[in-house]
Parts: structure tokens; C-alpha cells; sequence
């Protein structure tokens, strides 16, 4: 289906040549011609998406902005802005705008942002249609990402959840293995009973056991009363097993008879221990490889692997980071007296650039310090760590060796240009052009300086 876009300026040429831009690429566009001809048309017609100049006699984009909103709060809208304006811009993005672009704007940048915008709109919306038909049973709110990779995380599990069966969580370090296990205890038909975490390398070996199966007085040296380990008290509820790559061959047996009796040893004790736990476990390990090492078993492998859940790493979750990172800027926040941060368009883009060896936990760590740096309300490159700086995280690579060499202009002047504090004569003397040079070039790529 084609996507139906409301464009609104009061300058009838820009209205036009935006409408004429859309049409070639596609879209279904009605122009209007000033905010009260907008604001007619928006409370009689839907539109999957509107772009509106901020700046309109009578009625302003933001009056535009908080009428759709108040209608249809699921239609996003791109602020139109002159490029001297762009904290207008920001300050709609913070009451609810998608995006804005400036005046005199790109044809094929306009063209990106509005695909981009649309994209999000379609993710969003076929992920909320699945969350709704999973909200009758699950609250998923936890888990947050609507990547295509995420939408198969969400449907496994769906068909998880409700069942018995043992699961393996795999990913990287930093993905929210321990987020995927904690959702699918708590939405399931186990959840008023206990959710009991092990991390098997944090244990040391000859702790394990004891710590797992509990022990009976006089098992061993320090043993002077007896102890339930963290199985029984999983009992009714789910038994998480993190790291379970980690744990020592000789307690893969005993993990296996558990699996398989559903019954358990005491340390010291001859007589067995009947739970009923369902086991979740979660690796960051190649367990084929483990296997093939003989560092773990294979019939255990089979055994928890009823269910593979794989959590992709955040460098494959493609827009999901930037969607990402606007929720922690909302968590971290939250409750603070000013409004929500807005991500500077060149943080985007090295955000989406930067493989994130850390995954979410990293990404959480950089936006918590991004915000204490922060003092103006937009998170900057200058707000960064040090590594965000290299030459390959400045921003996303073209195909096309022009955009990549603008791209990579256009980082490194806003890089020069945050380093040295807006000091537009020091930041030409430092690039070697002169000041006139320096200037086209910021209204060209939208620089901050």
C-alpha cells in the first residue's frame, strides 16, 4: 500500500518541491498550503505521516505537531526548520516530533529521513501487533528492540513461555541473555514461584556442588549443620544456569541426572532429592566447540537445547541501537525535572556505525555518561568516549565513494568543531581552508559549530 504524507509550508514553492520530490519516489502527497489549511485537512483525513514547517503564520508546526498527536498519536512528523532555527527543531523532537530537516535541505536526504521515518512506523507497528496478541498472556515491556532479529526473539518466546521445556540462551557478552530468562519465568505459569539465578564461573569449582545440591552436616571440613543448595530452592519456579559453559565436566553429569530424574544428591548424602524446576541456561560460548574439546557433554547439550533462543548481538540489530538508546535516555531520566535529552543526527550515525563489542550493556553505559556530561539537552559527539572518535566509528559507510568521503567530512568537521568549542576560525586554521570554506560546509552537512 502506498503511504499516504501531509506536507505543510506557508511558502508555496518548498511546499511543492517536496510534494514533487515524494511523488517521484512513490508516495501519495497532499500539499497544504499554510498551518490552517493543515490543520483542516489533519482533523478530517489520516496520513501515515506529516512534514510541517515550524515557522507558519496563525498556526505553528508545533500547534500542528500537538494536533496530530492529540489524534493520532502513532503518526510521526518531520519539522521543517531554516538552518539558524534548528533548537525550534529540537524542542519539537523533545514534545514528540520524529525527525526534522533543514532549509535549503538535500533532495536524497529528504527522501532517506521520510523512508527511514516510515520504516520505523511499519517496524513499530507490526511489532506492537504482535505484542498485543502476546499482551493477553505476556508483559514483554522488558525486552526492548523492533528489529526484524528481535520480532523472531519475540515469537520464540511465544511458543516458549507456556511450556516446561528446558531452554539455552545463547549471544554475546552484554545482549540480555538474563533479561530473555528473567521474561520467561515471569510470564509463565511459574511465576508466583522462585527465580534462581547460578552463575557457574563465578563459582569456584569446589563450591559449585555444594552450592547447587546443598550438603549434609559433615560432608566435609566446614560443614557443621546441614544446607539446602540453590536447586531446592528453585523448586515450583525455574533454575537459571548462566555461564553454563563454565561448569566443571565432573558437575555436568550431576546437572544431567537432574534434567533427567528430576531428582538431585546432596553433598554427603545418600538419599535423593526429588524438584520439580524447569532449567533455563544461557552461554556466550560456541558449546559445539566446548564439545568438540571435551569440555562438555554432549548428551547435556541435547538436553537443554529442547529450545535455542539466540539473542543477536546489537551490531545486527541495525536501527534497534538508536531506538535503544532513546529508551535509556527516558529510564535514566526519568523523574528528573527537565526534559529528555535528543540525540545529535551525528551521534546517529556513529552509533549505527560502532560495532558495540559490549552490546546493550555498553550502550546503556555510554548514554548514562553521555547524559552527566550533557548540559544543553542534545547528546554530542563531544559527550563520547575517546574510541567513539576513530576514524572507522564516524559514521555509517556509503557504497559510493562521494557520500563516503562527505560522510566522513562531515564527522571529522563536527568532531574539530566539538574539540574546539564552536571556534569557527580555529577549527578553519586547524582543516586548512578558510573561513568561507568552513562556512558552506556547515550549512551543507548540517554542522553543529
Amino acid at each position: 500500500m502506498t503511504e499516504k504524507i501531509l506536507v505543510i509550508d506557508d511558502e508555496q514553492s518548498i511546499c511543492e518541491a517536496i510534494s514533487l520530490i515524494l511523488k517521484a519516489a512513490g508516495f501519495s502527497v497532499t500539499a497544504a498550503f499554510g498551518g490552517k489549511e493543515g490543520m483542516s485537512i489533519i482533523t478530517t483525513s489520516a496520513f501515515d505521516l506529516v512534514i510541517t514547517d515550524i515557522k507558519m503564520d496563525s498556526i505553528s508546526g508545533v500547534d500542528i505537531l500537538k494536533k496530530v498527536i492529540e489524534i493520532n498519536p502513532d503518526t510521526p512528523v518531520i519539522m521543517i526548520t531554516a538552518f539558524g532555527s534548528i533548537e525550534s527543531a529540537i524542542e519539537a523532537v523533545k514534545l514528540g516530533a520524529s525527525d526534522y530537516i533543514t532549509k535549503p535541505f538535500v533532495n536524497e536526504d529528504l527522501k532517506l529521513r521520510v523512508m527511514k521515518t516510515l520504516e520505523s512506523r511499519r517496524l513499530i507497528r507490526e511489532n506492537m501487533e504482535l505484542r498485543a496478541r502476546l499482551s493477553e498472556k505476556y508483559d514483554f515491556s522488558e525486552i526492548v528492540g523492533r528489529s526484524e532479529a528481535m520480532k523472531k526473539v519475540f515469537l520464540l518466546l511465544d511458543k516458549a513461555i507456556p511450556t516446561n521445556s528446558n531452554i539455552l540462551v545463547t549471544g554475546e557478552t552484554g545482549t540480555g541473555k538474563g533479561m530473555v530468562a528473567k521474561t520467561i519465568h515471569y510470564n509463565s505459569p511459574r511465576r508466583e514461584k522462585p527465580f534462581v539465578a547460578v552463575n557457574c564461573g563465578a563459582i569456584p569449582e569446589n563450591l559449585l556442588e555444594s552450592q547447587l545440591f546443598g550438603h549434609k552436616k559433615g560432608a566435609f571440613t566446614s560443614a557443621d549443620r546441614d544446607a539446602r543448595g540453590l536447586v531446592s530452592e528453585a523448586e515450583g519456579g525455574t533454575l537459571f544456569l548462566d555461564e553454563i559453559g563454565e561448569m566443571p565436566m565432573g558437575l555436568q553429569v550431576k546437572i544431567l541426572k537432574l534434567i533427567q530424574d528430576r531428582e538431585f544428591l546432596p553433598v554427603g548424602d545418600t538419599k535423593p532429592v526429588r524438584v520439580d524446576a524447569r532449567i533455563i541456561a544461557a552461554t556466550n560460548q560456541d558449546l559445539d566447540k566446548r564439545i568438540e574439546e571435551h569440555l562438555f557433554r554432549r548428551d547435556l547439550y541435547y538436553r537443554l537445547n529442547v529450545i535455542e533462543i539466540s539473542v543477536p548481538p546489537l551490531r545486527e540489530r541495525g536501527d534497534d541501537v538508536l531506538f535503544l538508546a532513546r529508551h535509556f535516555i527516558k529510564e535514566i531520566d526519568k523523574g528528573s525535572a527537565g526534559s529528555e535529552a535528543v540525540i545529535d543526527h551525528s551521534v546517529e550515525r556513529v552509533f549505527l556505525n560502532y560495532p558495540w563489542p559490549g552490546n546493550i550493556r555498553e550502550l546503556r553505559n555510554v548514554v548514562e555518561r553521555a547524559l552527566v556530561l550533557c548540559s544543553c539537552g542534545m547528546v554530542k559527539l563531544e559527550h563520547l568516549p575517546d574510541r567513539f572518535s576513530q576514524p572507522g566509528n564516524l559514521g555509517r559507510i556509503s557504497p559510493h565513494l562521494k557520500d563516503a568521503h562527505e560522510d566522513f567530512e562531515a564527522s571529522y568537521i563536527q568532531k574539530v568543531c566539538s574539540e574546539n568549542a564552536g571556534d569557527k576560525e580555529l577549527v578553519a586554521k586547524i582543516l586548512g581552508i578558510d573561513l568561507a570554506t568552513l562556512y558552506r560546509k556547515i550549512k551543507k552537512y548540517e554542522i553543529r559549530c
